[in-house]
This record gives structure tokens, C-alpha cells and sequence, in this order.
């Protein structure tokens, strides 16, 4: 018999079979239970003990009964579950071939999930949801799953009557990652929540139709956050003392909201913006505080920003790198704008890039080193050199 006929997955004790099926998604290891009786029990003990579930709408949207499929699974592998058996993780997604027959009733069944997390102590939950109607009233049932570490969700909207499901008060000590996807609703409900997050560290959302916004929080470390708003007026306010990594992406065409607060401790940034500000001679947006000076960042090793280097944005950037003495890293990327009525109203020749040589990016490392130090401050010094450029401050900024 050739060895590559010999059947070895057979010949493996259950324990062990179970433990490799317990890595695979839960419809990939269900699907392993047609090969023969021995994995039709391995099935069922996979779902009652792997350390992990993903239940994935999606994998039945080309039955005629997806629902009623999807459901069966869901109970089987998830609903049924003992308590003796704590599951960790848990992956939800509600797509949407869907097909509840009422609003109420799908509430009603995420309701029974997460209550069902609740008890299991889940760790780690992340929810998909492209339904997204029902959604708002299991609010407060996610947030009372206490044993959280990380938590991703679907987009979130809350208006200001929205007091029943979004709570006053939540008990997620343990949760130290949070992300959101979209975020539709008043900032200071979502400052709220996070003063009573005490061990988060790893915070990421997209923040949507706000015009202006605060964030403060004593204990995050790293933040992303992409922004679909904007004006020459916006204002995005970060008082963050713990953070160490920021990154921030812009998309909107109207313009670049200013960044201002404290960030006294960051070491990484990584700044992408493919807007431009309506006024492009108050331009470099990110890090300005309003009235007070340029802040300096004395633990910023790594600065990574992409945008359209014309010349009002590489002088600021040269500005910028003067108030960073830790230096050890600097990739700077030139892109042309989103096509607006902003440039399409300018010429071509006003977006080009002014980075040495005119290169479409730039890249030092091993600062620290000394290594690239010579253009690392002819970077610096072509910046002032720019000549005659004039830039009336915003009343409400100096730089």
C-alpha cells in the first residue's frame, strides 16, 4: 500500500480530533460529519466544547431556507451549549438573506444570543449585522456581558430619546478592545460610555455626521479612527495622557477636520487624508491646538502620513518635525486630492508634490542611528525655505 493511501486521520484519539476541528469555522467543521459515523459524534462534541463559534449567516444565502437552516445551527451549536463549557469566542453575523418574519421576533432571537454569551462567560465577541434596525435594543444585553476582553460592533445609532438602549451605566471592567464600526449619534454619549470602560487600552470606530467631537479617556493606548465628516471649521479633541499609537484616515471630499488635546506620551502615528481643507493656506490639520502653539512630542519615534504634500501642507509637516526630537522613523507619501469643485477650480501645478526631488514619497529610518540624519534636516530646513508663503491663522488657531 503507498503511504499516501494510508489513512492516518483515522488512527488519531478523539481528543485530538476534536481539538483540530474546534480550529476550523464551525460550518467547515460541521461539514466533516458526512465522512463517517466516528465524526458525526466529533461534531456534536466539537460544538458543545470548542473554545470558539462562528455563526455565519452568509454560508446559507443560496438555500430557499437559509433562515430556518441558519437557526437550526445556531441552536444546535450555540443555544444547547452546557454551561459547563465556557466558550471564549464568539463570532455573530447577520446578513441579510435573513429572513425573520417580524422586527420583533429577530430582536427577540439576538436577544436569546446574547443572553445565552452572557452565561457562558464569553471573552472575545464580535457582531456583524447588515440588518442593522433591530439591532439598538440588545444594546444594553451586550454590554452586560461582564466578562468581555474585546468587543467588536456593527454600526451603532443612537439619537438623543435613545436612553433606554443605550444605558447610563455599564460593569465591562475587564474590556480592553473596543471597536465600532460606524457611529451615528452624540459624542457624549459615547464619552460616556467610555469613562466607565477603566481597563480599555485598544479603542477603534468610524465616526459619521458629527460636526465636531471630543474624546477623553485615561487608559487607551492605541486609537483608530477614520472620520467621514468634515468642514473648515470641524474640530476632532483628543485628551488621551496613556496614548501610544494613533491612526487616523480621512475620506470625506469637503475638507479636513483639525485635530487638537493632549497626547503627551505618543510614540506611532499614521496619518492618511485624501481630502483637502477649503482653505489650503490654513492647512496641515493634524496635532494643532486652538490659540496655543504647535505641541511638541517628546516620545514620537514613528511618523507615517499620507496626504497631497503641496507646498502650504510640506511646510507644515517641516513645522511639525521640529516639535518631535525622538525621531527614529519618517515615511511621508504624496497623494493627488479626490477630484472636487475644490480642485477641479485650481490648476493642476497647485497639488504637486514638494517633497525632495519632487518624489512621490519619502522614507528615513534608524534616525536614532544617525543614519539618514543629513536629508532627515534638509527635509526640515526645505520647509522654511519655502519662500514667501503667507498664512493667515484661523482666529481660532495660531500655529
Amino acid at each position: 500500500m503507498a503511504t499516501s493511501d494510508i489513512d492516518r486521520l483515522s488512527d488519531l484519539p478523539d481528543e485530538l480530533l476534536v481539538t483540530i476541528l474546534s480550529f476550523l469555522p464551525t460550518r467547515v467543521a460541521a461539514r466533516t460529519s458526512i465522512l463517517c459515523r466516528r465524526f458525526r459524534h466529533l461534531c456534536v462534541v466539537v460544538w458543545q466544547t470548542s473554545p470558539s463559534l462562528e455563526l455565519i449567516s452568509r454560508d446559507f444565502r443560496h438555500r430557499k431556507t437559509s433562515t430556518a437552516r441558519f437557526l437550526t445551527m445556531v441552536e444546535r451549536t450555540f443555544l444547547c451549549r452546557s454551561l459547563s463549557h465556557p466558550l471564549p469566542s464568539l463570532h455573530i453575523e447577520f446578513s441579510k438573506y435573513l429572513n425573520f418574519c417580524s422586527l420583533e421576533s429577530e430582536s427577540s432571537f439576538l436577544s436569546s444570543l446574547f443572553d445565552k454569551a452572557r452565561s457562558l462567560g464569553v471573552h472575545h465577541l464580535t457582531f456583524e449585522d447588515s440588518c442593522f434596525s433591530p439591532f439598538g435594543p440588545t444594546l444594553p444585553l451586550i454590554f452586560s456581558i461582564d466578562s468581555l476582553k474585546s468587543l467588536s460592533l456593527p454600526p451603532v445609532i443612537v439619537s438623543r430619546l435613545d436612553d433606554s438602549i443605550f444605558p447610563p451605566a455599564v460593569n465591562l471592567t475587564n474590556l480592553k478592545s473596543l471597536s465600532i464600526e460606524k457611529y451615528y449619534g452624540d459624542p457624549d454619549r459615547l464619552n460616556r460610555l467610555l469613562s466607565q470602560l477603566c481597563s480599555l487600552e485598544d479603542f477603534s470606530f468610524e465616526l459619521r455626521n458629527v460636526t465636531s467631537f471630543s474624546l477623553s479617556n485615561q487608559t487607551i493606548r492605541k486609537l483608530k479612527l477614520v472620520v467621514e465628516f468634515g468642514g473648515h471649521e470641524d474640530i476632532i479633541e483628543l485628551s488621551l495622557p496613556s496614548l501610544k499609537e494613533l491612526h487616523v484616515q480621512n475620506y470625506l471630499f469637503s475638507g479636513i477636520p483639525h485635530f487638537c488635546g493632549d497626547m503627551p506620551s505618543l510614540e506611532k502615528a499614521v496619518l492618511n487624508s485624501s481630502s483637502l481643507r477649503k482653505d489650503e493656506t490654513y492647512p496641515f490639520p493634524f496635532f494643532l491646538k486652538p490659540s496655543k502653539d504647535l505641541p511638541n512630542f517628546p516620545d514620537l519615534k514613528h511618523l507615517n502620513a499620507t496626504m497631497c504634500f503641496h507646498r502650504y501642507n510640506f511646510k507644515a509637516i517641516a513645522t511639525l518635525l521640529h516639535q518631535c526630537p525622538a525621531l527614529e522613523s519618517i515615511m511621508l507619501v504624496h497623494k493627488v486630492p479626490l477630484s472636487n469643485s475644490l480642485t477641479c477650480s485650481r490648476n493642476e501645478n497647485d497639488w504637486r508634490s514638494m517633497l525632495p526631488c519632487k518624489a512621490d514619497k519619502v522614507f528615513y529610518t534608524n534616525l536614532h542611528l544617525g543614519q539618514h540624519s543629513e536629508e532627515f534636516m534638509k527635509l526640515k530646513r526645505e520647509g522654511y525655505m519655502l519662500s514667501n508663503i503667507t498664512r493667515t491663522p484661523h482666529p481660532r488657531y495660531m500655529c
